[in-house]
């Protein structure tokens, strides 16, 4: 499988060039599809799990990780437009680092 940092840009000038939006509000757009995506991911659990429906079950576990994948990808998407020095995939693994070092000391400590 290619790098997903490769094939991140291909994606951004998809959203870029959908949005129809001046370069000012792109960036605004790109960033706000991250909580679109995973407040559809949030809705499609809910219905997967039959809450609010009277008990009825509308989604699927595979279309809740498909959303949440949609807002995974979403966010690298607008990591990457706001890294245009490329430095999207440094910024990530240095943030990932950081939590993972974090998680670590914390659960150690439990």
């Amino acid at each position: 499988m290619e790098d997903v940092w490769v094939q991140i840009p291909e994606l951004r000038g998809r959203d870029e060039r959908r949005s129809g939006a001046p370069d000012g509000v792109k960036e605004l757009l790109l960033v706000t599809k991250v909580s679109e995506e995973a407040n559809e991911a949030a809705e499609l659990y809910r219905r997967m799990k039959g809450w609010g429906t009277d008990g009825v079950v509308s989604a699927t576990l595979p279309q809740v990780q498909d959303e949440i994948c949609a807002a995974i990808m979403a966010g690298m998407v607008a990591l990457d437009r706001l890294s245009p020095d490329g430095s999207a995939a440094s910024v990530w693994a240095r943030y990932l680092e950081y939590g993972h070092d974090r998680a670590k000391k914390e659960n150690a400590g439990s």
